[in-house]
């Protein structure tokens, strides 16, 4: 990493080294003209290589707890005041060090809405699988063994991007006779959820290869001169001389853009720092005593997906999971992976499995279908969307279950939110976390969705295809009432970690919108948000994708304005 020389001028400072801002860096800095780029990160530039096991994903953010900014949301009213954890990774790659690795593009239907919202094919289906095939190094070679659960010969991937894409050698035992089981129940076998149309059952790719996570840092590699990569270095707020912003600040220094400052800190930090720099509801800054540079409602549009488990306990050998917590297991596994990528940490977790499912007849003759706002409606009509998703074989997700025994464990998700939640300060002071509050299940969209969504998926779990195996149900609401799913789902749900919408993009007469089409900080200069944040709805997938697409998206924007191709 370079030492930074204050004195020193960029063209582009971009402030966040997640999959947007460490895409857009690359993409600017490798440009035909070159500009000068400076990436700044708050948090430590070095991975261990031990954090990219894939077999561990799912305690990754809990291991390394340096690479965490351990946020949580404010208590959740509709959650009996619950706080619910709100991770986001810190360090170069960003949350791409300790999410679930899990790549998924969504839907082609929320791409060709997000250009129909701002009015600019730019956004739509076609360029962005453009871009994908930009991003994708997707290995599309799949052990025939599984050729009935995954064909991915009939859409378009790319394989010479950055980022590795890829399935395990071995799937995990349990995952395609439970692909089975939800197919028997009535949902439609997928074999490439990343087709654009991600209706049904399928497996998931990893974002990484052999066993071990790719991150963010591999558009990083290899930097081109002109790319000045600075990490530990926390940017306490932007520069203006009037309304055109001129630099970052970290600390005393202020780091000068003469082109653009483009914030890529993600949809909780991204809102936080604007704020701190006096751009945001006035009633906000004026509570902390920050000096208004530009009102706009910054941090007012906060979306997130909700999900809760339901598990099964499994008889004795039901999985091969439980020897996970025997140390001289987990030694030994270690050291065969580390010697040739074989063995248990090779299959163990490497495999997710899920399914967007679209309304259910049940969900779309109730008042909260039938009310939602005709934005909504349109999004739906678009048969590629779902209002759901199911999601098999994370660990189970419960304080009482014991590392010895086996699981079955399925999530319901929200797809589609209603419910808008706020990102605000808890002071000036950068050091202070923000004051997150998605407001979960505020709307009364997002409850109806939630107890049709665990009615099917207990129906799964209950089918006799699965009574042989079953111990017993672990955990699940008391009935399939209303009034029990709600409260089990009070108890129970927890967020996804796919904040998006805080600075949401928008057309010109849109009262909610931050950006611009163009990412560009409406009624200031040189000033961008490339970042999950930017989003007009929460996308329906998981998110790292169009997080890596946005920053692409912003490469394109900015080597055209400038003539840097």
């Amino acid at each position: 990493m370079a030492s930074l020389d204050s004195s020193k001028t960029f063209d582009f400072v971009i402030v966040g080294s997640g999959p947007a801002g460490s895409a857009l860096a690359s993409r600017l800095a490798r440009s035909i003209k070159a500009p000068r780029v400076l990436l700044l990160e708050a948090g430590a530039a070095k991975v261990d290589d031990k954090a990219l096991l894939l077999a561990e994903r799912y305690s990754t953010l809990l291991t390394y707890p340096d690479y965490n900014w351990g946020y949580k949301t404010a208590p959740q009213a509709n959650l009996n005041g619950r706080q619910v954890d709100y991770s986001r990774g810190r360090g170069l790659g960003g949350s791409t060090r300790i999410n679930f690795a899990a790549y998924t593009i969504g839907p082609k239907g929320d791409y060709d809405h997000w250009a129909d919202l701002v009015e600019d094919d730019f956004f739509n289906w076609a360029n962005s699988r453009r871009r994908f095939n930009k991003i994708e190094a997707y290995n599309t070679k799949v052990n025939p063994e599984y050729k009935d659960y995954v064909d991915l010969g009939k859409a378009e991937h790319g394989t010479g991007g950055p980022l590795t894409i890829s399935f395990p050698e071995i799937f995990e035992r349990g995952v395609t006779n439970f692909n089975d089981v939800i197919v028997s129940c009535g949902i439609p076998r997928n074999l490439d959820i990343n087709s654009g149309d991600p209706i049904g059952i399928g497996v998931v790719a990893a974002t990484g290869t052999k066993g071990l996570r790719s991150t963010a840092l591999s558009y990083l590699k290899d930097p081109p001169s002109n790319l000045t990569i600075v990490a530990d270095a926390q940017v306490t707020q932007i520069a203006f001389d009037g309304k055109r912003a001129i630099g970052a600040k970290v600390g005393d220094k202020l780091y000068r853009a003469t082109k653009e400052v483009i914030i890529s800190a993600g949809a909780l930090d991204t809102p936080k720092l604007l704020l701190l720099s006096g751009v945001g509801p006035k009633e906000e800054l004026t509570k902390h005593n920050i000096e208004c540079v530009h009102e706009l409602p910054v941090g007012r549009n906060l979306r997130d997906h909700w999900f809760f488990p339901l598990n099964l306990q499994l008889k004795q050998g039901g999985d091969d999971r439980p020897p996970l917590a025997d140390p001289e297991f987990v030694a030994s596994a270690r050291a065969q992976f580390e010697k040739d990528g074989t063995g248990p940490l090779a299959v163990l977790y490497n495999l997710q499995q899920m399914g967007w499912l679209r309304p259910s007849e049940a969900l779309e003759q109730s008042q909260e279908f039938k009310t939602l706002p005709a934005e909504e409606k349109e999004h739906l009509r678009h048969s590629t969307v779902p209002t759901w998703e199911i999601c098999t074989h994370s660990p189970p997700l419960h304080p009482d279950a014991l590392p010895d025994k086996s699981y079955l464990s399925v999530i319901c998700i929200g797809m589609l939110p209603q419910s808008h939640g706020t990102v605000t300060l808890a002071s000036a002071d950068p050091k202070d976390a923000p004051v997150c509050d998605p407001n979960l299940f505020s709307h009364p969209f997002d409850r109806r969705n939630a107890i049709e969504a665990c009615r099917i998926t207990y129906d799964i779990l209950t089918s006799p295809l699965l009574a042989e195996d079953t111990e017993s149900i672990f955990n699940a609401p008391k009935s399939m009432s209303d009034e029990d799913i709600i409260e089990y789902a009070k108890e129970t749900t927890n967020t996804t970690w796919h904040m998006s919408c805080t600075a949401k993009m928008g057309r010109d007469d849109d009262p909610k919108a931050v950006v611009d089409k163009r990412f560009r900080v409406r009624g200031l200069e040189g000033l961008r948000v490339a970042d999950m944040s930017v989003t007009p709805f929460a996308p329906n997938c998981h998110t790292v994708a169009v997080a890596y697409q946005i920053g692409e998206m912003a490469a394109e924007r900015l080597i055209e304005e400038y003539g840097l191709a």
